[in-house]
């Protein structure tokens, strides 16, 4: 089929035919430019919080690493930013509380308060981040949905233009009724092939989503011990370490 022969058999159905057609490739424009978006974004975020985890398994000081990171690269990807909005906590908290105790011991190590202070402020950023990650991928999923019901509706004028067409010329001739049969087929590809990458990209970006999350957790873990770690290490005498 020629792109003429496209053109004109989405101009043979009519205003209705041809704004769903309008729709489903305003569509289609809407689902790439969210996969292209999307894929730079996640690759970005990944690439950047790769590059800060061997940064900071490299470094001998959060305090350091700070200024260290700042200097390095924008922070704009999560575990920089969860990076730093701790470490503001937990310096903002010595500030604040010089006389708070702690205790290098079994059972505590922060001090209570502190500790849910970092709790709450991981769960914060975790869920900014992951917020973050998810914009725009209901799109796909809402498009993945409608766009096959778009096709259906142009079949269904297609073929209704086709039955108009034979009872006004009288004849159930191919040369009668193929454009409109030509009509109502070209909606139906026409919805499935936006379907298909909405409901392939939601799914795929859905995992990322989820693998990313998965480092965000681990690195969470790993970041809260070192950083009581240290700040036990800052506070408490070395006599009581000694006695752990």
């Amino acid at each position: 089929m020629e792109f003429n022969d496209f053109v004109n058999a989405i101009l043979h159905g009519g205003v209705l035919t041809l704004s769903i057609f309008i729709m489903l490739l305003i569509l289609s424009v809407v689902t790439w430019g969210i996969i292209i978006g999307k894929v730079i974004q996640l690759r970005r975020e990944d690439l950047n919080s790769g590059k800060f985890v061997d940064f900071f398994n490299k470094s001998s000081n959060l305090r350091e690493l700070v200024t260290d990171n700042q200097k390095r690269a924008p922070v704009d990807y999560d575990l920089g930013i969860l990076f730093e909005e701790l470490m503001q906590e937990a310096e903002k908290f010595t500030v604040e509380f010089p006389e708070a105790t702690w205790r290098f011991t079994a059972d505590k190590g922060l001090p209570e308060h502190l500790d849910e202070m970092l709790e709450r402020t991981q769960d914060r950023v975790n869920l900014q981040m992951r917020e973050r990650r998810e914009k725009s991928l209901s799109y796909l999923a809402t498009i993945s949905n409608i766009a096959p019901f778009l096709g259906v509706l142009g079949t269904v004028i297609g073929i209704i233009n086709a039955f108009a067409a034979i009872g006004k010329m009288g004849s159930a001739e191919l040369a009668v009724v193929a454009p409109a049969i030509s009509e109502a087929l070209i909606a139906t590809a026409l919805g499935i092939s936006v379907a298909i990458p909405s409901s392939i990209g939601f799914n795929l970006f859905q995992y990322r989503v989820e693998v990313l999350a998965q480092k965000f957790d681990r690195f969470s873990a790993i970041f809260r011990n070192r950083l009581e770690n240290e700040l036990i290490k800052e506070h408490e005498s070395s006599s009581d370490i000694k006695s752990f």
